[in-house]
């Protein structure tokens, strides 16, 4: 906080005994809108993209709350479907007219909207969190010193996920390398059984494949160094790890379609409830999502790592994944951005809001929450993100808004086989280079 600032918030505490903040940008306050908030008639608008999952319950459940304790509050949540959320946003910012409290999933997407002033810092809120919040959970939506954002959802690598049931039946088990992952699903196939569930609509299911691959063959150091321009995208790595993709595409290990189906309404995930699929690459939130869609399921659900690929230099234990996955924010346009930040300060991750994830499949990214879980799947999960040696924000949050919907419709083609590995790894240079090129 600036000197002047400093004097402001000085005599108010003297005049009213609180803090009151400041519209270009100060801190959060409490007793002021929290008084506000009981006396005053006022709307806060919050936007997610819980449609489908279980998590929906707790955000609405939380609103609730929150509008018990503040009568003349309304809370309106609003849940969206993840691709039309997006673009409904951004029309929103750029019209001026957001949400008060927005879903992000932190990295380049919030940056883009930090530097055109759009969202409002709560650094000192995050602060008081991190007391019960693991620190790196706000990792993702911290900036030059600055928290914009507070996690909402749990610890979430990206997993291969099997159906133990049927790799039994099949005389199969869970494939640890590249090889093995190629004979597992040769079998699977041959009896009638999809290898891989896949729908990829959505362009950032199949973009799993490609953060993964590239990893294992390269290493995490590979996108880093692309993106830094110490290194390039079209490393040979890269075009391998569109070779790879092309290999599987070609086997037909995946659904018919999978480039029309939609993850969002369930198409893939439906595939391996019913045993139609084998395996799947997914976060671990597809657990959430199978306790309330196919509950039955879960005992017969196996867990992997992403599978080693001989000869590469990743290290096998990397995760592609978030320390907190999806994270509120709070709009710099809100009308009501301390009330706001008193429901992601008290409402968020509140002792409830942390059992109620505990008990339907996800790791709460919360100090201790190893020694919460009692779920061996969900424990699995949660000691593969601890032992991992790194964990790579998913490439269409890490990078800028343009490049991340590049990349997904570059990575999309690939597995359309309407472009070659060498295309994709020049468009992605191409485009990288044109953006630097700008700023």
């Amino acid at each position: 906080m600036n000197k002047q600032l400093l004097k402001r918030a000085l005599v108010c505490t003297l005049m009213l005994s609180t803090f009151f903040v400041f519209a270009g940008g100060g801190q959060e306050t409490g007793e002021a809108a929290a008084a506000q908030g009981k006396e005053e008639k006022v709307e806060i608008v919050l936007w997610d993209v819980q449609t489908s999952n279980i998590l929906r319950e707790i955000v609405d459940s939380s609103a609730q709350r929150f509008m018990e304790d503040y009568p003349n509050v309304v809370l309106d949540v609003v849940h969206i479907q993840n691709d039309a959320y997006k673009t409904k946003l951004k029309v929103a910012m750029g019209a001026g007219t957001p949400p008060d409290i927005f879903h992000n999933w932190g990295g380049g997407t919030l940056k883009a909207y930090i530097d055109s002033n759009n969202v409002y810092p709560i650094t000192e809120t995050a602060e008081k969190l991190k007391a019960k919040n693991m620190e790196a959970s706000f990792d993702p939506v911290s900036f030059d010193g600055t928290v914009y954002g507070v996690p909402y959802g749990g610890l979430n690598g990206v997993f291969l996920w099997y159906r133990k049931d049927v790799l039994a039946r099949n005389n199969l088990q869970p494939p640890k390398t590249w090889d093995e992952l190629i004979q597992v699903g040769e079998a699977l196939k041959k009896n009638g059984i999809i290898p891989l569930a896949l729908a990829n609509k959505t362009k950032w299911t199949g973009s799993m494949y490609f953060m993964y691959i590239a990893d294992r063959i390269g290493g995490n150091q590979m996108f880093a160094n692309a993106y830094a321009g110490t290194g390039s995208f079209e490393d040979p790595g890269y075009i391998r790890t569109g070779q790879l993709i092309q290999e599987l595409v070609r086997k037909d290990f995946f659904p018919k379609g999978f480039n029309g189906m939609d993850y969002d309404t369930g198409q893939s995930r439906n595939l391996l409830y019913t045993g139609k699929a084998g395996m799947m690459l997914m976060g671990a939130w597809i657990l959430g999502a199978a306790a309330s869609e196919a509950p039955e399921v879960l005992e017969n659900i196996g867990i992997l790592p992403f599978p080693a690929i001989e000869g590469g230099k990743g290290d096998p234990s990397n995760l592609i994944g978030s320390p907190g996955q999806n994270y509120f924010s709070v709009s710099q346009a809100s009308k009501n951005k301390e009330l706001a930040t008193i429901f992601l300060r008290d409402y968020v991750m509140s002792d409830e809001w942390v059992q109620f994830m505990v008990e339907n499949g996800y790791v709460p990214p919360v100090k201790g929450a190893a020694d919460m879980i009692s779920d061996p799947l969900l424990k699995e999960a949660a000691n593969y993100f601890e032992a991992a040696n790194a964990v790579q924000l998913y490439y269409d949050q890490y990078l800028p808004p343009e490049l991340g919907e590049m990349h997904k419709d570059v990575t999309q083609a690939l597995f359309g086989l309407a472009i070659s590995p060498e295309e994709a790894a020049r468009q992605h240079q191409e485009a990288l280079e044109e953006y630097m090129a700008e700023q």
